[in-house]
């Protein structure tokens, strides 16, 4: 519990919180700041390709807390992206990777974004550079076998972090670090 309203504090503080389309397809998330203050409403963009986002995702149905944005690529189906738009979505169409999709956010006041789930878009992120700095909420317990990590072994370059702080949150260890940074 504390640390998702430690979670839901960050989300207070961005412009946006991301997902990938495997992270909504498995998890259904809200993608909203609950029991924290925002001056704004909180912009959810979901990077789906191919467009595999269901008009009945929990997400569409908060549309009062801020705008659905999906990222789709510019050969996802038209009658998807008709039906996502009819259903309150804005889906906006990048041919390049991931730092062109993040550069058309901007225009729509999104300078900002919490990029939370899923290991296929994690792992883009840290393939551009994109990546600013980490907060990892690390919890006591295995996830076992089935369990889907955070990122591809390999692919976050752990060793060029400069740590910024290890503190408990309840049962839980938040570990911050930033990527990019100068002496």
């Amino acid at each position: 519990p504390a640390a998702d309203r430690q979670t839901h504090a960050i989300r207070a503080e961005v412009d946006a919180v991301a997902i990938g389309s495997g992270t909504l397809l498995a998890d259904d998330p809200l993608l909203t700041a609950r029991g924290v203050y925002r001056s704004r409403p909180l912009a959810r963009v979901i990077f789906d390709r191919r467009l595999r986002t269901p008009v009945s995702a929990r997400v569409l149905t908060t549309l009062g807390a801020g705008p659905v944005i999906i990222v789709a690529a510019p050969g996802a189906p038209d009658g998807a992206a008709r039906a996502l738009e009819s259903a309150g979505a804005s889906v906006v169409r990048v041919s390049g990777g991931l730092t062109d999709a993040l550069r058309r956010l901007v225009p729509m006041r999104i300078q900002s974004v919490l990029v939370e789930g899923g290991p296929t878009l994690q792992a883009a992120l840290w393939r551009e550079g994109a990546a600013d700095a980490v907060r990892l909420i690390v919890a006591p317990r295995a996830l076992g076998p089935a369990g889907v990590p955070w990122v591809e072994r390999g692919v976050a370059p752990f060793a060029s972090w400069r740590l910024v702080s290890v503190r408990p949150c309840g049962a839980d260890v938040i570990i911050e670090a930033d990527v990019h940074w100068t002496d």
